[in-house]
């Protein structure tokens, strides 16, 4: 190591004037909403030796000190009051990249619910300290922290500059020496071994590091490599065994989940997501996936809250998106189509009132007004107002049509509305010009392809023709919840695609003549009703429509009421 004040670091006496050279190099921003708080904690930081200190009431100054200035340290409150709290600013400016791994970042609070403390632990400070502290407890916590970050600061360099081997390379250097931080290095290192891809060697350091002592950081290390590995049941071992020990481990849920999903086992995905989340639910991003995985699994619920969670914690988050709002609306759209009880007509309100909300948050976006205008079309078609739907479609395509360049999202959306208002053709249209100027934008393709009635791209033409004769294949060997399982795996990427809405239903039919009725079945086929919508003489599929929607009434009647 170059810095000759670390020579001592490895042994405890390193002695108090060396730590004061190592502050008297470093800038520092202390956060907190209370001003005699923040003079407070400035005082005691110059006399640790910290000659250039900046101070902000909020996460906004915060995250704006940090855009202009790099700081060495950060001390920042977890309660701010109003608007961002200390987590949220943390995942923030590690979001933007203006404070890297390279500062340090200290978590000040005084609460201790559970909720808060996972959470802020989740985004990862470089320590965390409770309140009350003197000021010789606070310099004995920010000496120790502030040495073992010096110590490993040009491994942190490394990594943040995206140089993984030669951050390899100086962990090692630090292991064989025995360093004092040589346990941090080793943790570290597995982390380096699977960016580098390097997976084999990941999960041989893990093993050999558990070999000698079963620590939980090694075990989550392990359970992720085995997981990339695609060896599932080595993964799922692992990883029950952490949350055996202690079921707060978020990462352990979080990657239990990938496991389950890898497998199609999408049901105990989501249990394992809905774990973390209970745990932690503040991430913006987990409730998201949540919903996926509630949508896949049919799980309306679920999936209703979760777009609410997303609303709701991404308020003062840097994962916060007009999005949300449009998906739970949009999904309670769905739900409450052809419902007429009072409970359906609340939760539509409820909708329109969200609807609101993003209108006035985003109202310097004219496209999420528009956007906001056409999901407003749906949700009163969900409602069955006509009249009232057909008003709110006509504004939205005015609205639409003055738009000098709509944005892909906003497009999407007003083909949802027409397919809303039984405008198949012109959706299709619609559809089919966006993927002509996206065809090589594979994420958007399949964001069209989700949306038609059929894909328009090649890749999903093929993906559903593959997937629909491999469900039509177990179909006739009459392996029918094979079938089922094949048609709703097509389904999660082609919810609209009449043919495989069709052969679900049809599967389900033959499933319940064999075995009997089954509850679960019969929220698949109004899902899949919903989806196909009403199919005139004139579509291809009509006499089949026909057919299943008679054999519907008579084994699963709830799912065409």
């Amino acid at each position: 190591m170059n810095n000759p004040l670390l020579h001592n670091a490895g042994n405890q006496g390193m002695r108090q004037i060396d730590i004061v050279k190592i502050y008297s190099n470093k800038k520092c921003l202390v956060i907190d909403d209370f001003p005699e708080i923040r003079g407070s904690l400035t005082r005691m930081l110059r006399t640790f030796g910290v000659p250039s200190i900046d101070t902000a009431a909020n996460g906004e100054e915060a995250i704006k000190a940090c855009g202009h200035k790099k700081y060495d340290v950060v001390l920042c409150d977890y309660n701010l009051g109003a608007g961002k709290d200390g987590q949220q600013i943390l995942e923030e400016v590690r979001y933007l990249r203006v404070l890297l791994m390279t500062s340090l970042f200290v978590m000040i609070t005084g609460e201790s619910s559970r909720e808060m403390v996972l959470g802020a632990l989740e985004c990862q400070p470089d320590d965390y300290i409770t309140k009350p502290y003197t000021q010789q407890s606070l310099q004995v916590r920010l000496n120790k922290a502030i040495v073992r970050h010096e110590t490993l600061l040009p491994i942190k360099k490394f990594i943040s500059e995206g140089n993984y081997q030669a951050a390899l390379d100086t962990c090692n250097e630090l292991i064989t020496q025995g360093h004092r931080y040589a346990s941090d290095c080793l943790k570290m290192k597995g982390q380096l071994h699977f960016l580098l891809k390097q997976l084999k060697e990941a999960k041989d350091m893990y093993e050999s590091v558990l070999s000698k002592k079963p620590v939980i950081w090694a075990k989550l290390g392990l359970g992720k490599t085995q997981l990339e590995l695609g060896n599932f049941d080595a993964a799922e071992q692992v990883l029950k065994s952490v949350i055996a020990e202690d079921d707060r481990y978020i990462e352990a849920h979080d990657i239990l989940s990938d496991v389950y999903s890898k497998r199609k086992d999408m049901n105990l995905a989501q249990q394992s997501t809905e774990n973390a989340t209970r745990i932690s639910p503040k991430s913006v991003l987990r409730h998201r996936k949540l919903a996926k995985l509630a949508e896949y699994n049919h799980d309306d619920d679920t999936a209703i809250k979760s777009h609410q969670h997303s609303i709701k914690w991404g308020m003062n988050s840097c994962h916060e998106s007009e999005q949300d709002y449009f998906n739970y609306a949009r999904k309670v759209s769905e739900v409450i189509k052809g419902d007429e009880s009072t409970d359906a007509k609340m939760l539509g309100r409820q909708a329109m009132n969200m609807l609101d909300r993003a209108r006035k948050r985003y109202s310097d976006k004219p496209e999420v007004m528009v956007q906001a205008q056409m999901v407003e079309t749906q949700v009163q078609v969900g409602l069955g107002d006509e009249k009232k739907a057909q008003a709110s479609a006509t504004k939205a395509k005015s609205m639409y049509n003055d738009l000098a360049a709509p944005p892909v999202a906003t497009t999407m959306e007003f083909a949802r509305s027409m397919q809303a208002m039984n405008e198949d053709k012109a959706a299709k249209e619609l559809l089919t010009h966006l993927a002509a100027r996206h065809e090589h934008d594979e994420d958007i393709m399949q964001l069209i392809d989700g949306i038609s009635a059929e894909p328009i791209s090649d890749g999903g033409k093929l993906v559903a023709a593959k997937l629909t004769k491999e469900g039509i294949s177990s179909y006739e060997t009459k392996s029918f919840s094979t079938a089922i399982d094949v048609f709703i795996e097509a389904l999660a990427t082609y919810p609209k695609h009449s043919g495989l809405n069709l052969n679900l239903v049809q599967a389900i039919i033959a499933d319940t003549e064999a075995s009997g009725f089954k509850e679960k079945y019969e929220k698949l086929c109004r899902r899949s009703m919903r989806a196909i919508g009403d199919i005139g003489p004139d579509n291809k599929q009509y006499k089949r429509y026909s057919f299943l929607r008679k054999q519907l009434e008579k084994h699963y009647p709830e799912a065409i009421s």
